[in-house]
């Protein structure tokens, strides 16, 4: 055993249990900020309809074809279409959406004691993140490093900075080699079996399904190894490294 890469989100830092929420509130505060910037009023179910459409196809489109579409570009239309873009309203609302997942987030228990006891054994640690909503990658390093975590980090890499999305087998194959790892000799962690689970293995990594509230079936596929908690990674490595 070389390395052990991880997801971010609902693995390492749970932010939020169902992502309709936190989008609804993120679409409700860029209509404040878009009605008050604007030289007329606009209408809140035709912004509404017209932002919601948007998000709906990037989504669709992300999982389909497994690339990042950058949240920027979706406001950018936005924007322009209600003819109040420019570079400061972007930046607030990158940082709309990134504050309705700092409304409900937090370290999941044994993070820190899991990472360390790593490091102890000596293993490489990489970390592959798809961000929320195409945020760019400066926000869940906000997260990373306020929770404590990138110490820990030999390589991280994220959907924003790659244009890619897991499973695309690129972004698993991108991550060993800046790590300098075999596939072979690693074991990726997350909480979804088409992302994660699927992604990982599809490069000859064995994979680690970590049980949370989003973990959504998929048929045919099997994770090589199943944990409730953070803790079990340390048991699965020590088997392994016997």
């Amino acid at each position: 055993m070389e390395a052990v890469l991880f997801d971010l989100g609902h693995t390492l830092i749970d932010y939020y249990c169902d992502w309709r929420s936190p989008e609804q509130r993120g679409v409700e505060r860029i209509y404040q900020l878009v009605n008050e910037a604007s030289l007329n009023p606009v209408d809140r179910n035709d912004f509404t309809e017209y932002l919601v459409e948007h998000l709906v196809y990037v989504r669709e489109k992300r999982r389909r074809k497994m690339v990042e579409v950058p949240l920027s570009d979706i406001l950018e239309i936005c924007f322009e279409k209600y003819s109040c873009l420019d570079e400061a309203m972007l930046q607030e609302g990158l940082e709309i959406f990134y504050n309705v997942l700092m409304e409900d987030r937090r370290l999941v228990p044994g993070a820190l004691e899991m990472l360390q006891g790593l490091k102890d054994r000596g293993l490489t640690i990489g970390l592959i993140s798809d961000v929320a909503f195409g945020l760019p990658s400066e926000f869940p390093l906000r997260d990373i490093k306020h929770f404590g975590l990138e110490p820990f980090f030999d390589d991280m890499i994220f959907s924003s900075d790659i244009g890619l999305r897991k499973p695309h087998p690129k972004i698993f194959k991108t991550a060993l080699s800046n790590l300098k790892v075999s596939a072979f000799n690693s074991m990726y962690v997350g909480n979804s079996l088409f992302h994660d689970i699927k992604g990982a293995q599809g490069v000859g990594m064995r994979a680690v399904l970590k049980r949370s509230t989003n973990c959504v079936h998929e048929d045919g596929i099997e994770p090589d190894h199943i944990i409730n908690n953070l803790g079990e990674i340390i048991d699965i490595v020590d088997r392994r490294m016997i």
